[in-house]
């Protein structure tokens, strides 16, 4: 009974976790799409924050900013592509370049037991 316990303590960490890395995904993602959408209006992308995006979003939403739209959409979809798939595509790279055969440099002459094994002497 105790060991079921622990299952439950460990599956709610595990969420926990999850939940703390999405958290931290999706803030880097609005900061981002803040970033280039600032440096997208030639404005230094330094000074834009965290809330830049939204409230240039909300501007275009009341008609402050009209002709913006397709830069926040665009800059919105960047920052989530940076956000998101850079770190999945690096783990990616990581995860497949291991245990694979080496493409170049790992040619070599048989030996001379090599060859009297494939029966070719």
């Amino acid at each position: 009974m105790q060991n079921r316990g622990w299952h439950y303590v460990y599956m709610a960490a595990k969420t926990l976790a999850i939940l703390v890395v999405l958290g931290a995904a999706l803030l880097a993602a609005l900061w981002l799409a803040s970033f280039f959408l600032y440096a997208s209006l030639r404005v230094d992308p330094l000074h834009s924050g965290i809330w830049g995006w939204p409230d240039a979003a909300r501007a275009w939403h009341d008609g402050g900013l009209p002709k913006e739209g397709r830069r926040l959409a665009g800059s919105a979809i960047f920052g989530l592509l940076v956000a998101f798939g850079g770190p999945g595509l690096g783990l990616s790279a990581l995860w497949n370049r291991s245990g694979h055969r080496r493409l170049y440099g790992s040619a070599r002459f048989a030996s001379d037991a090599e060859i009297r094994a494939a029966g070719l002497l």
